[in-house]
């Protein structure tokens, strides 16, 4: 934190953006001890994030609790709250000109990349489901194996990126023991570009977020926009209140209760055996990047934002 504190004051920057808390506390007191803005900017619910990958079931209340105390202390003596999604916001007391939200959508680019229709898959073409990013138990990964070994159609997964919790051993072990080896692929990390070609080829884009995670509840995952961009139908939780409600209304994809591997097999299936249908909702998606949820749209935000700071100086 001395180091962090060091960096940041020898920068004497008009503004400093914080985009964790630690820094949030650096930019704060620099703000105080030496002048210039601090801007916040902020992507987690970080309460019960902290809590829960810190303390005992019993504390994480009072760490709640610590937690939002501290942002009491910390906001008004911050310029602006960059909320990346509307519903961190009510940890944040200020007046409403202070926070702005700015969400993380995909770029235009990626839609120029993924061409202007998708061809549509062969009826003899299996079911390919693309996976972006983390993985671990708490993202879904025993009940995608599940449901993938549950399903009556022909399917294939691509897992792009890594499983942080330590559990790959048992994730390749449980792929042994369901006979799926040959229907998972697991790819490590790789250029976000090399990545967005494994989503080209594939038709559907996961998402298993576990329902007993408040952060998960919270969720905007930027996959679900790469996926979008793509052309991808989409599976996403019911319980992700941030987006699920737009997937529902625009008819992007299915919405699913991700804890339940039945459930997620019979979509799976109800997928494969309706292409058409399915490429819709890619489709659909797609052109909603273009209109309305792109990150240049998010980014006049941004700009706006400074360009104001910068008036008030």
């Amino acid at each position: 934190m001395f180091q962090l504190y060091r960096l940041a004051r020898d920068e004497e920057a008009d503004v400093l953006h914080c985009n964790e808390v630690d820094s949030w506390v650096i930019g704060v007191a620099i703000r105080l001890l030496h002048g210039g803005k601090c801007v916040f900017d902020v992507h987690e619910h970080y309460p019960s994030t902290f809590a829960a990958g810190r303390f005992p079931p019993r504390l994480r209340p009072f760490v709640e609790a610590m937690v939002r105390l501290v942002f009491r202390l910390l906001t008004p003596v911050t310029d602006r709250i960059v909320l990346a999604k509307q519903t961190v916001s009510d940890d944040f007391h200020c007046p409403a000109e202070r926070k702005v939200l700015v969400r993380n959508f995909a770029r235009l680019a990626t839609t120029t990349v993924a061409g202007s229709v998708r061809p549509l898959r062969r009826a003899d073409e299996p079911l390919r489901i693309a996976h972006l990013g983390v993985l671990n138990r708490l993202r879904g990964w025993p009940q995608v194996l599940d449901a993938l070994g549950a399903a009556k159609a022909d399917l294939r997964l691509e897992v792009i990126g890594t499983l942080n919790d330590g559990s790959e051993a048992d994730f390749r072990n449980r792929v042994a023991e369901l006979g799926l080896n040959d229907r998972v692929t697991l790819h490590d990390w790789m250029p976000f570009d090399a990545a967005f070609q494994h989503l080209l080829r594939a038709h559907v884009g996961l998402i298993a977020f576990q329902p007993h995670v408040q952060n998960h509840v919270f969720a905007m995952p930027h996959k679900l926009f790469d996926y979008m961009a793509a052309g991808l139908a989409v599976l996403l939780p019911t319980q992700a209140i941030e987006v699920a409600p737009i997937v529902d209304a625009t008819g992007w994809g299915l919405l699913i209760d991700p804890a339940d591997p039945l459930q997620m097999a019979s979509a799976f299936d109800w997928m494969a055996e309706n292409p058409e249908a399915t490429h819709e909702m890619g489709e659909r998606g797609k052109a909603a990047i273009r209109n309305e949820y792109n990150w240049e749209a998010e980014a006049v935000k941004l700009i706006g934002m400074y360009q104001d700071l910068g008036a008030r100086s």
